[in-house]
Order: structure tokens, then C-alpha cells, then sequence
């Protein structure tokens, strides 16, 4: 571990020089650019068990269906619409069919980032059967669970320090590019409602003899309000190209209902539960055109007596884009005007100075 750690280190102080070039401008803005972006990739809510009673987590995923989306962005606003991909004949016989509602909007003005969510998913299947079931072999279907279902809406905002150090619209939405690396601080809160829940257990029968009894719940709904701190950077290689992270943990106050497949009974209990946000982007971004990777999740835990619960959520998204440039559109400086409204410009920052 001691090795990995140094080897970890030199590669993030290399990377760092290379991106760091005598030029004293950090982050560049494309004021009067549409930028226009094609991305492709899967939205998912997941289901995670950890149990005292076995050495690896049961990991229950969606079928792994894609996302095809289109939009724009400009300044701090982007609008897009997106079309899941259908699923093959052979893909539902090996995951099964999965019924979803699926929402995300991530807004990122100069010094604030706000996610919101909004998610329904009804059909999974265990990703990790060999760990409970020698006899399974990769030519099976996996092993599913067709009731089983998750929802989940969320918001959550993060005020970021040193935006003239780092630019979130740089790393995750490329109305700005950096040239020099550079992070920073975050504050926020967060409150979000989630439930797991099935017509029998959460748990399917065919590996229930592995987990705590006490897991035998048909439903649980907790819901979180509070507060997460973290840090967001951005690392330049040879100027264009880049690596960001973001990692967002919070603590929250959550109220929990849980609901007994056993006996029917409702039990009723607040505690205190983690949240967590991470954000991962790769890619280049250039002047007219940018690409590369993008990775956000989301994940939330309830705890049930010794063991918990993990809802996990987000997408992956391999994403094209282009710049047009509107310097001589007239008409945008009505545009400009709306979107930068005086009392709103120590976030949105100042409207394009045009002729």
C-alpha cells in the first residue's frame, strides 16, 4: 500500500507539470460560444447488500441498457433529451427486463454546482452469483429479481471557494477550458427520499440462506437531510487534456421506515448515515471541438442492525462536442442579459462584452 501511495503521488506532481506551462492563464471562458454535444452511455440505479454473514457484497444491477442523448449549452444554462437504447432479445434472457424512469439535471454556474435526480427503476438481476452459487457458470441467465424496485429523487448544491483556481464548467459541462491545473474547496447540503422495495423480500429466494434473517425485508424508505464538504480539481496534460475529480461526502440525519417481509410489521428509527457524491471526467478539450469520459454516482446507506444497505445511482457517459461561435448574432445580447441578471452575477459571472 506504502508503494502504491508513492507511485500516486509522482504521477499526479507529473502530471501537474506537464500541465503547467509558464502561461499565466488558468481558465478560459468561450463566452459567445453554443456549445453542441452528442453523448452516449448507461444511467443506472443499483442495489448494494453488505452482510456480516458473507465476505463479499451482493450487488443487484438494471439491465444494462444505454442512453443516446443530444442537447446545447450556453453560459450556465444546457438543455438536452435523451433516448434509451432498446435491449435484445438475448440481452433480457440473460438480464432480464428492467422498467425505468430516469432524470438528471447538473447545473455548474461560476461557484456553484446543483444536482438534482430523479430516478424509478423496477427489475434487476445479481451481477456476482459466483460468489454465492458454485454451480452457476457465465452461460446462465443471472440470477433476477423482477420485483424488485428502487426510487430515489434528490438535490444537492456546493458552493465552491477558489472558482478563479478551478472551474467546474471546465471539467463536467466545457462551457470553459482550463490550461493550468488548479482545485478547490467545496461546501453544501444535500436532501434526498429513497426506497427499496419488492412484492416479497428485497433478498431473492435463491440466496436468502446466505444473509442475516433480520434482512428479510419486503421494503425501506429513508430519507436525508444534511450537509457534505469536499474538494474538486482539475489536472491539464500538455494544456488540452485533462483529468478532474470530484469527491463530495456528507453526513446526513436520515429517517428510516422499514417494512418486515416476516411478520408485516413497520418499525420507525432516525440515525445518522453517510451520502456520497464522486465525479470523474477524462478527456480533451480543445478550442472548437472537446470529447472524453464522463462518470458521476451517487450513493446513499441505510443501516439494518448489523448489515447495510446501498443505493447507488448515476451515470457513464462517453460524450462528442462542438463550439459555434455567435460573435455576430446580434440578437444575443438580449440572450446575454436575461441569463446575467445583476443580482445573480456574483454566480453566473459577468454577460460577453460584445459589439
Amino acid at each position: 500500500m506504502k508503494k502504491l501511495g508513492i507511485t500516486i503521488m509522482i504521477l499526479i506532481i507529473n502530471i501537474d507539470v506537464l500541465g503547467n506551462s509558464n502561461d499565466s492563464i488558468r481558465v478560459i471562458s468561450f463566452p459567445k460560444d453554443i456549445h453542441f454535444y452528442t453523448k452516449l452511455g448507461p444511467s443506472y440505479s443499483q442495489v448494494e447488500i453488505n452482510d456480516p454473514n458473507i465476505s463479499d457484497n451482493m450487488l443487484f444491477k438494471p439491465n444494462p441498457q444505454s442512453l443516446l442523448g443530444f442537447g446545447f449549452s450556453y453560459s450556465w444554462i444546457s438543455l438536452g433529451i435523451s433516448f434509451t437504447l432498446p435491449s435484445t432479445e438475448e440481452e433480457e434472457k440473460k438480464y432480464g427486463k428492467t422498467q425505468k424512469f430516469d432524470f438528471e439535471a447538473h447545473y455548474t454556474l461560476r461557484r456553484i454546482m446543483i444536482d438534482l435526480t430523479l430516478k424509478s427503476y423496477k427489475g434487476f438481476y445479481l451481477s456476482n452469483p459466483r460468489d454465492y452459487l458454485n454451480s452457476w457458470s457465465r452461460k446462465e441467465p443471472y440470477p433476477q429479481a423482477p420485483n424488485l424496485q428502487t426510487g430515489s429523487i434528490a438535490a444537492s448544491f456546493a458552493y465552491i471557494f477558489k472558482p478563479e483556481r478551478y472551474s467546474p464548467n471546465a471539467a463536467y459541462t466545457f462551457s470553459k477550458a482550463m490550461r493550468r491545473s488548479g482545485g478547490s474547496w467545496m461546501i453544501g447540503g444535500f436532501i434526498s427520499i429513497n426506497a427499496v422495495a419488492s412484492d416479497t423480500s428485497i433478498v431473492p429466494s435463491v440466496i436468502k440462506q446466505y444473509v442475516d434473517s433480520k434482512l428479510d425485508l419486503n421494503g425501506v424508505v429513508f430519507s436525508n437531510i444534511g450537509v457534505s464538504f469536499g474538494y474538486s480539481h482539475l489536472f491539464t496534460i500538455y494544456r488540452k487534456n485533462f483529468i478532474a475529480f470530484t469527491l463530495y461526502p456528507g453526513i446526513s440525519l436520515q429517517g428510516v421506515t422499514q417494512y418486515s417481509s416476516l411478520d408485516g410489521s413497520k418499525k420507525e428509527f432516525s440515525t445518522l448515515a453517510m451520502r456520497n457524491i464522486v465525479r470523474v471526467s477524462i478527456g480533451r478539450n480543445g478550442d472548437k471541438f472537446y470529447w472524453g469520459l464522463n462518470s458521476y454516482v451517487e450513493s446513499s446507506t441505510v443501516k439494518r442492525n448489523d448489515s447495510q444497505i446501498f443505493l447507488n445511482s448515476g451515470h457513464v457517459e462517453l460524450f462528442l462536442g462542438y463550439r459555434l461561435n455567435t460573435s455576430n448574432w446580434r440578437f444575443m445580447k438580449g440572450v446575454d442579459r436575461l441569463l446575467h441578471p445583476r443580482f445573480l452575477r456574483f454566480a453566473t459571472g459577468e454577460p460577453p462584452q460584445r459589439d
